[in-house]
């Protein structure tokens, strides 16, 4: 009786993080449109996955000073695939990403960012030669014909920037290279220590880049509004400390395809948030294109879940 209640606490535990974890991602994009509404978007990157970094990385150290047990040892090897994942993860994905909304509606770079599973297929294909299933394929198709409707029309209307739109698709490229390369990256076994030293060294690249190009000449600290640096406050803590957190935390206790639910339910969020607070236009032409893309983004992340699944069984029938 008493396991079975402990069962499900636990099942409610994990669906009350998964809907927070909804909803925050999907929040994400329309606290980006305001932060960097008056800071400049590399900046804003920078600032956020440092100080973010920073917290997370004392935490680790504050409980590695009181843990009596031995801890890992931190190597230049773990150091260069961080800096490796950083560069992809956080520069060209985060980075551009952000950079790329500064000329996008918030809820259209949640849309385009949702079709990183499909490009995370594409590459595991490419440089890994990772067999696609039937399911894969049609998802892959219907995501691309999703995007090929937001996009096109769009672009010869005039109703999406160009620029921002290439921004948003190469940062979902770079995340989901990014992605690939973590599962062969040597990091350390701590997720506290891992994730923020992601966060650091991602941090010092992006806002390194945004030294050099020059953002820091027209910026002035004066001219911050409340409503960008509540919202920078807003992803430091919420979106990058809790949602990461969070994430990874659903990794470990559920299934891959359970945890990655986000890629097909945020963008709707994030369209219904920047409809709702700011105004954005949302088309018919939008709304059918966001059906098809997440339509085949749910196809892709289930099959990749059945697919996990399997490898996980058979790892347990290799260890007995």
């Amino acid at each position: 009786m008493k396991q079975k209640t402990q069962q499900q606490q636990q099942r409610a535990k994990i669906w009350i993080i998964l809907v927070a974890l909804w909803v925050i991602n999907g929040s994400s994009f329309l606290a980006i449109k305001i932060s960097i509404d008056t800071i400049p978007p590399l900046l804003s990157g920078g600032i956020r996955f440092l100080i973010a970094g920073s917290i997370l990385y004392s935490v680790y150290l504050l409980r590695k000073s009181h843990n009596n047990k031995n801890e890992e040892h931190i190597g230049w090897q773990q150091w260069k695939d961080t800096i490796i994942l950083g560069a992809l993860l956080l520069l060209g994905g985060q980075g551009l990403l952000t950079w790329g909304t500064q000329y996008l509606a918030s809820g259209i770079s949640g849309l385009l960012n949702s079709t990183i599973p499909l490009w995370v297929a594409i590459l595991a294909l490419l440089l890994f030669k990772k067999h696609m299933t039937k399911l894969t394929i049609i998802g892959l198709a219907a995501g691309f014909s999703g995007l090929m409707l937001l996009v096109a029309p769009s672009l010869r209307s005039g109703e999406l920037d160009p620029i921002g739109t290439a921004a948003l698709i190469i940062s979902s490229i770079f995340w989901a290279l990014g992605s690939l390369y973590s599962s062969r990256a040597k990091l350390p076994m701590s997720m506290l220590a891992s994730s923020s030293m992601l966060m650091i060294t991602g941090g010092l690249i992006i806002t390194g880049v945004s030294f050099a190009l020059g953002e820091y000449r027209d910026f002035d600290l004066l001219e911050i509004s409340g409503q960008s640096l509540a919202a920078l406050i807003y992803l430091i803590v919420i979106i990058t400390i809790v949602g990461f957190t969070d994430f990874y935390w659903l990794l470990r206790v559920t299934t891959p395809s359970l945890a990655n639910t986000f890629a097909y339910v945020s963008p709707v969020i994030a369209v219904a948030l920047g409809a709702l607070l700011l105004h954005e236009p949302v088309t018919l032409m939008t709304i059918i294109a966001m059906s098809v893309i997440l339509v085949g983004v749910a196809l892709m992340v289930t099959t990749t879940g059945k697919e996990d699944k399997k490898e996980k069984e058979k790892k347990k029938e290799i260890q007995k």
